[in-house]
């Protein structure tokens, strides 16, 4: 039998990256024996362990934010208003985020969306509200309610408040077999196995061929991080996005690629389109760069679908882990109490 295995698996959850952990709270707030698997340690491996992920709603080229993004972004503050009341840090940065337009005929588009987005609390800033070291020669949208999270922090802020409603949190176990039972599933995992009433998949761009998935486009990704005497308050939102932590370090992310193909040049094209809206950056030392692959769908819409009676997959997120897991997390745990 599983090390330290319990006989009540309702729910197992495989997956510790920011969908397994929001959906393990959300479960533990209302049910017992939710138990999450995970393969290496919280916060450590996977996409969803990156330096930083930004809080803004207002993506691609309209910036218009979507409504799941708009509902993702007040869901995520009312987990972190919890996890904050339980005496958890959750590096959380209500800070706000400066999305700058590129050109004058964006700032235009962007400028008209300022009276719909109430929601989000985006305004308008002309250049000359605009000040160094930031360069906005077209002016920029300010989403006062969007801002940063630090993930590691976050996801074990997550899995803290889950354990103390009674969920499991199994570390480096990783799942090699799944066999469906009449009364639910036998796991076998890499130390052990366990019997469980329901699963659900939260592996995100993991190709385990033990695991019926389903099949999802993966795309890489670098994070860049370089050394600044700047303070800079505002984390900054266009072609590539980027903040700066405590310390002083700024990131930058904000490309795709094919996993299968290394490119060799990422971080430096990274810090070029950083250095058009931050100018200083263009020779900051770099000090590091983070590597990860994570799985989306066409229209960038996220899974939480049942793949056979009681087996659920949830992932498919893409870039909008962070900004939407914990609305999802929250509906799919209604559906699946």
């Amino acid at each position: 039998m599983l090390e330290h295995a319990t006989d009540d698996v309702t729910t197992l959850i495989v997956g510790g990256g920011i969908a397994g952990c929001n959906l393990a709270f959300a479960l533990s707030k209302q049910r017992t024996g939710v138990v999450l698997l995970e393969q290496g340690r919280i916060g450590r491996q996977g996409a969803s362990t990156l330096p930083i992920a930004l809080l803004n709603p207002h993506r691609g080229r309209s910036a218009q934010a979507r409504p799941l993004d708009r509902a993702g972004l007040q869901a995520f503050w009312q987990v972190n208003a919890e996890l904050v009341g339980e005496g958890l840090e959750t590096g959380a940065h209500r800070s706000g985020v400066l999305r700058i337009a590129p050109n004058a005929r964006r700032a235009r588009a962007w400028r008209s969306l300022v009276a719909e987005e109430q929601e989000t609390g985006a305004s308008w800033l002309e250049p000359e509200q605009v000040t160094e070291p930031y360069h906005a020669p077209h002016g920029a949208l300010l989403i006062r309610r969007g801002g940063w999270v630090e993930p590691e922090t976050l996801l074990r802020a997550l899995t803290t408040a889950a354990e103390r409603r009674g969920a499991r949190i199994l570390e480096e176990h990783r799942l090699l077999n799944l066999e469906r039972r009449a009364a639910g599933f036998r796991v076998t995992t890499s130390r052990g196995e366990l019997e469980a009433e329901r699963v659900i998949l939260c592996t995100g761009a993991d190709p385990n061929p033990q695991l019926p998935l389903p099949p999802l486009p993966r795309a890489a990704g670098e994070v860049v991080a370089l050394k600044t005497p700047l303070s800079l308050a505002l984390p900054v939102a266009g072609a590539v996005y980027g903040t700066q932590r405590r310390g002083g370090t700024f990131y930058i992310g904000g490309n795709h690629r094919n996993p299968e193909q290394e490119d060799p040049e990422a971080p430096t094209k990274l810090q070029a389109s950083m250095s058009w809206f931050l100018p200083k950056l263009k020779n900051a030392e770099r000090t590091s760069v983070w590597t990860g692959v994570r799985a989306g769908q066409a229209g960038q819409t996220p899974l939480t679908t049942e793949l056979q009676p009681g087996l659920w997959f949830f992932g498919a997120l893409a870039g909008r882990g962070f900004l939407c897991s914990a609305l999802l997390s929250r509906q799919l745990s209604q559906r699946l109490c």
